[in-house]
């Protein structure tokens, strides 16, 4: 696995995958934003680190992502008069793709064998 395929798995798609919401939903929330970054850049550098714990809770964190837009999806995929939120549908589900990607890649032998001691 090449550096750059360890700091997209470990760094950039832990931190995107949860924030991925339409533009005017995360317009508020810069400290929610920010703490996201904080949260997992730290897993991100223990992970490079071969801390097997940060692997689990970055694993936990994921899938727990993917069972919360599930459940979200269908109550907030149309508006109040029954037209499609669009931008939501598409959000989320790249939310759910990017998070359930990271659940089984990480879960695999290379990226264990990966991480340094």
């Amino acid at each position: 696995m090449s550096t750059i395929q360890r700091i997209l798995l470990f760094f950039v798609i832990p931190i995107l995958a949860p924030l991925f919401f339409p533009p005017q939903t995360l317009m508020g929330g810069y400290l929610i934003i920010l703490v996201d970054v904080i949260l997992f850049g730290a897993l991100g550098f223990f992970l490079m680190r071969g801390r097997n714990t940060a692997l689990t809770l970055l694993i936990f964190l994921q899938g727990l992502n993917v069972i919360i837009r599930m459940m979200m999806f269908f109550s907030n995929a149309t508006y109040h008069d029954g037209t499609a939120n669009v931008m939501y549908i598409i959000t989320s589900l790249i939310s759910i793709v990017l998070s359930l990607y990271l659940v089984l890649r990480l879960d695999r032998v290379d990226v264990r064998t990966q991480m340094v001691d």
